[in-house]
């Protein structure tokens, strides 16, 4: 509020000043004058920001396609399959996959100034094409495999039970985004 009277008494002030140089007439040109002392808010940086118009997925992977990384590591188990006396060396199997998708986005960019003079925001609409990745990771609970008792942790036995495990997952995901995908 404080700023906001201040400038409006050097408007003021800058008025008076044109009129009086301009004998008695209104000048419409601008003119520079010396501010003593001031304070003003307007700055003159720009701030951009960008508003989302559009977004839909460009390109999908097919299921076919579909082939995850599938890892293997030896672990020690205690009580495996609920049996006290079976702690061994069990061979663990998981799985990862990664789809990688094109993003179709139209945003609204506006760059806005703020300076005394005022200057109107500048806008423009921009396309882009974004390459998006999502990660899959094989869910151990679903495991055939346990070990401890309570704790009870869980594990894939064979490189087919992970790898099904993240291929379902990554194909109940490209379902839901068919209502996401481009109609272009």
């Amino acid at each position: 509020m404080k700023n906001q009277l201040l400038f409006t008494i050097l408007i003021f002030l800058y008025a008076t000043v044109g009129f009086a140089q301009d004998n008695g007439k209104l000048s419409t040109e601008n003119k520079n004058i010396t501010i003593i002392h001031g304070a003003s808010t307007a700055d003159g940086k720009s701030d951009i920001s960008e508003r989302i118009l559009e977004e839909c997925i460009t390109s999908l992977p097919k299921s076919s396609d579909l082939e995850p990384v599938i890892n293997s590591t030896s672990q020690y188990l205690k009580e495996v399959n609920g049996d006290p006396a079976k702690n061994e060396f069990v061979q663990t199997f998981s799985a990862s996959l990664d789809i990688n998708y094109m993003l179709y986005q139209k945003v609204l960019v506006i760059v806005a100034t703020s300076s005394v003079q005022g200057q109107e925001p500048v806008m423009k609409v921009m396309e882009k094409n974004l390459k998006q990745t999502k990660h899959f990771e094989a869910n151990s609970a679903n495991g055939d495999l346990f070990a401890n008792r309570s704790h009870r942790q869980y594990y894939f036995s064979s490189a087919d039970g992970a790898k099904s495990d993240v291929i379902r997952q990554a194909n109940a995901w490209i379902k839901q985004q068919s209502s996401v995908m481009c109609s272009k």
